[in-house]
């Protein structure tokens, strides 16, 4: 089985910002702590998944943290961020290796901890994510 090269793009990364203002979101609105987390884990489980840079020359990571500064402002509801997300998982499984959907599964669950640890949305929304990305098995 020859293992194709997947590159992520800028369009990667910004659709994992709406997976992950959806966990941030589900409970209404979106801490500061929150965001903190997220610039965190950016730099720790996004920025390392590979070296491709944005038309500006930045980590095409930091994607990621721009669209959810912009979902913030928009104060686009969890759901419809969720479905965006979902939509995109489906459209491009390819892109979605074990090593990717672990750290998608690390990063929602460390936003969600970040701010009063988990609340009964946030957990909502943590498990619709794990069903999606297949990860039954680390269901909380």
């Amino acid at each position: 089985m020859v293992m194709k090269n997947i590159h992520h793009n800028e369009k990667f990364f910004r659709k994992l910002g709406y997976a992950f203002y959806s966990v941030a979101a589900s409970d209404g609105t979106v801490a500061e702590d929150e965001r903190k987390m997220l610039h965190q884990m950016v730099i720790e489980d996004w920025v390392t998944l590979e070296l491709s840079q944005d038309e500006f020359g930045s980590e095409a990571a930091y994607q990621i943290e721009m669209l959810f500064e912009y979902l913030t402002e928009q104060a686009m509801g969890s759901e419809k961020a969720f479905q965006k997300f979902e939509q995109y998982f489906k459209d491009n499984l390819e892109l979605f290796t074990d090593d990717v959907i672990d750290r998608i599964y690390h990063t929602s669950n460390r936003i969600a901890e970040s701010f009063h640890s988990k609340n009964k949305a946030e957990l909502n929304t943590l498990m619709r994510l794990h069903l999606l990305l297949g990860k039954e098995r680390h269901i909380l």
